[in-house]
């Protein structure tokens, strides 16, 4: 029977440890960046609590990790001051602590019941020597008791398949062959990590910030200038497409006025309109690209233009225009800048948004038969006729397709009796021109 006291390291003080190297520091650096935007001193005030936690830590871990321990062997088994009486029998196995595990001779040793024994050691520490040196005589003789074990369990052929003597033998032998590494974090490299994020955390922050920012007014242009390539190609492509529907004729007191055929390229009438810089091009450049690559898929609306005071119209049929087979609708428009229509009764007293004259409208051309003022006897006509009589400086238009089946000799026709009934009722007509577009 022999006896061995020895000081040694127990694994109380492991949270202690992981707190000062992984979870403190970690909580420093989360906390101050949380807290850089609202304060750029927030990491000076985590470091001091941060170093006094980790002090803390150390320190108590110190207090707790140390141990002493006075084991007493026999031939039977073992008695540890701290871990109670320990028969052979009762060992299951003497697991390595692995690559990264404790050095030798640090030992740890599994009981069927589960419960472990551990005996830590740091061999670079001087004043760990002579309790070293006790320890590995225990285990020596620990080792010398368990090869006794097993070469009595060898001999009894009954529990030569259960030899767990050997085992633990072998497991004792191999771990104080084995070689260890060691991974260690000092408080003053912590220390200086700190610093380091806090110098250039905040800048780090804001410099991100700016890049997104940047990213984002870029990707804003780039929309901008892509919907712009894309309305250019578009309008170009709806310019060469126009041409199949033939010359047009128009009559007006505009100078200024042209028509144009304009494709119906529009978005989701049920999506809200996004105003801001770029993004409310998304939908608008989608749109314009389905149309470059099917300009034929959309319907062609035959407008009349005046960019110089900014005014654009698509000329559509009349409210009391009816389809007939023998009858092509003439478009009639009238538009008055500077004047407004009297109040409807559908609108409010308080209503005082000023609402230019705007009004579109068709009569019926037969296709066939000679041309007399007949045609002028409908409400579309006489309604634009009473504005051109009470507004002055009404601009007034009239067109017709030659693809409909209205030559030019024909509108020449309709035309001279629309300026006689004019003058008719007092509505000049010397500024009145014929023009003619999309003329191949």
């Amino acid at each position: 029977m022999k006896q061995f006291t020895f000081k040694y390291h127990n694994n109380k003080g492991a949270l202690y440890v992981l707190s000062s190297f992984f979870i403190i520091p970690l909580a420093v650096i989360l906390g101050s960046f949380a807290l850089v935007e609202y304060s750029s001193w927030a990491l000076w005030l985590f470091i001091p609590l941060g170093v006094g936690a980790i002090v803390y830590c150390m320190f108590r871990y110190i207090k707790i990790s140390k141990d002493t321990d006075t084991i007493t062997i026999d031939s039977e088994g073992f008695s540890s001051k701290n871990y109670g009486r320990i028969q052979y029998d009762d060992i299951e196995s003497m697991p390595s602590y692995g690559g990264l595990g404790q050095p030798f001779p640090s030992t740890k040793i599994k009981l069927k019941n589960g419960k472990k024994l551990v005996w830590n050691f740091n061999p670079q520490n001087q004043k760990s020597k002579s309790d070293i040196e006790t320890f590995i005589a225990f285990r020596n003789e620990l080792l010398r008791n368990l090869e006794d074990k097993a070469e009595q369990c060898s001999k009894n052929e009954e529990k030569q398949s259960e030899n767990l003597f050997a085992k633990l033998v072998q497991q004792l032998k191999s771990s104080k062959k084995q070689k260890y590494k060691y991974i260690t974090l000092s408080l003053s490299v912590v220390v200086a990590l700190l610093m380091v994020a806090r110098t250039c955390g905040e800048d780090f922050i804001q410099n991100k910030r700016k890049r997104e920012a940047k990213e984002l007014t870029n990707m804003a242009l780039k929309m901008e200038i892509d919907y712009e390539s894309n309305r250019a190609r578009a309008q170009k492509i709806a310019t060469d497409y126009s041409r199949k529907f033939g010359p047009v004729s128009l009559f007006t007191n505009d100078p200024k006025a042209k028509i144009e055929f304009i494709p119906e390229i529009e978005s989701d009438p049920y999506t809200p309109k996004i105003n801001i810089f770029g993004l409310r091009r998304e939908e608008d450049n989608k749109n314009l690209e389905k149309y470059i690559k099917n300009p034929d898929r959309v319907a062609y609306h035959m407008t009349v233009v005046n960019s110089s005071i900014d005014f654009f119209s698509v000329m559509s049929k009349g409210i009391f225009t009816s389809n007939n087979s023998d009858d092509i609708p003439i478009y009639l428009t009238v538009y008055n800048p500077n004047e407004s229509l009297p109040v409807s009764k559908f609108r409010a007293v308080e209503d005082t948004v000023f609402r230019p004259i705007h009004v579109n409208t068709s009569i019926k051309l037969p296709i066939k038969g000679s041309l007399t003022e007949d045609v002028l006897k409908n409400m579309n006509y006489a309604s634009i006729r009473s504005i051109l009589s009470l507004y002055k400086g009404t601009f007034f238009y009239l067109a017709a397709k030659d693809l409909d089946g209205i030559p030019i000799e024909r509108f020449e026709k309709l035309k001279e009796i629309i300026t006689a009934d004019f003058e008719k009722h007092g509505i000049s007509t010397e500024n009145f021109q014929t023009q003619r577009f999309n003329v191949q």
